[in-house]
């Protein structure tokens, strides 16, 4: 430690036993350019102020002020932007969705599990970026609230969680059971009313089609799990009802390859094609992309640029990792709620 740290064995005070001198905490700077990062320090004395507020002075250990000249700040911050060391937690593997944090060269960073790759590497995401990481970067994110450590819920607790609430709510209607009846029936009594003026018209109720016969669409390669992840090209050929359409793909083939094969999807299933966004010189290191492969496009993150430029290896959604020339490549982009959004990094 450096000798400046002297300050070290200064008397306690009554603050919290994480909050003494010569204690190792963690900071957070509130930096806006990266407001989720926590860096190890070291209290060294607590300042005296006008206010009620508690100010510490601390000394950072890895984050440098200038870093050609190896000088680690020493800075002034509220008690609410310290917190002691999290305890460690034993060795675990991490799935896609964990709130994590990542020691990335100076500090933790708070993000999330983006993709699950071999030999205990992770893509780890964190705005405006993804970082390539190792299981020894990385530790389950906990927040320090009122002198505990508490982790975020798991699958199974916000099942649970998921369900206690569909239960008070089915308990509150319950409640207004005499009131949803009596509107119930008022309702019922306006229709039925309404229905003699229809068929006395000879009008009809007609469901709206989302989707017109001869529309290029993209649809699902699996309707029963809905994977998203990989798309393909196809043409509605006729609706069927019941928001269900006939379609026809543009690159899958019968099993006698007689023409291309036919199937009746719901529109949940089925989007417009993506607009084309123009990437005229080449893709970036983590970029969220589509490659073109056995006829669909599959979701995937670039992995590393190849020599010149021109060819990408891409970690796609189904775990593989495979080579593809820049013109097998798009940019991915999501259709949310009849818009075209692309994905925050």
């Amino acid at each position: 430690m450096s000798e400046n740290c002297k300050a070290i064995d200064a008397p306690a005070t009554e603050d919290s036993p994480y909050l003494q001198p010569g204690s190792i905490v963690e900071v957070n700077p509130q930096d806006d350019d990266c407001p989720r990062a926590w860096y190890t320090a070291i209290i060294i004395e607590r300042r005296a102020t006008s206010t009620n507020h508690k100010r510490y002075v601390v000394h950072f250990t890895d984050l440098f002020q200038e870093r050609n000249r190896e000088t680690k700040p020493f800075m002034e911050y509220n008690s609410v932007d310290i917190r002691p060391l999290p305890p460690p937690l034993p060795p675990r593997k991490f799935k896609v969705g964990d709130i994590v944090e990542a020691y990335c060269g100076d500090g933790w960073y708070e993000g999330k599990i983006a993709i699950v790759l071999h030999d205990d590497t992770y893509i780890f995401q964190m705005s405006p970026m993804c970082l390539l990481v190792g299981v020894n970067q990385l530790r389950l994110h906990r927040t320090w609230f009122n002198g505990n450590w508490i982790q975020p819920l798991d699958e199974s607790e916000l099942a649970v969680e998921a369900e206690d609430s569909t239960e008070k709510v089915t308990e509150m209607d319950s409640n207004k059971g005499v009131i949803l009846e009596s509107e119930a029936d008022n309702a019922e009594a306006s229709k039925s009313g309404t229905g003699n003026i229809l068929e006395g018209s000879g009008q009809k109720t007609i469901e709206e089609e989302v989707f017109g016969e001869g529309q290029l669409v993209e649809v699902a390669n699996d309707e029963d799990d809905f994977n998203q992840a990989w798309w393909f090209a196809a043409t509605i050929v006729k609706p069927v009802g019941n928001n269900r359409y006939l379609i026809r793909y543009e690159t899958l083939g019968t099993e006698g390859d007689t023409g291309f094969l036919e199937k009746e999807m719901n529109s949940l299933h089925i989007r417009p094609p993506p607009p084309h966004i123009p990437v005229p010189h080449q893709f970036k290191m983590f970029d969220n992309v589509n490659a073109l492969y056995k006829g669909g496009w599959c979701m995937g993150v670039i992995i590393q640029v190849l020599s010149g430029g021109s060819k990408y290896e891409v970690y796609l959604d189904n775990q593989e990792k495979m080579e593809f020339k820049h013109s097998d490549l798009r940019l991915h982009q999501d259709w949310i709620n009849g818009k075209w959004t692309k994905p925050s990094p």
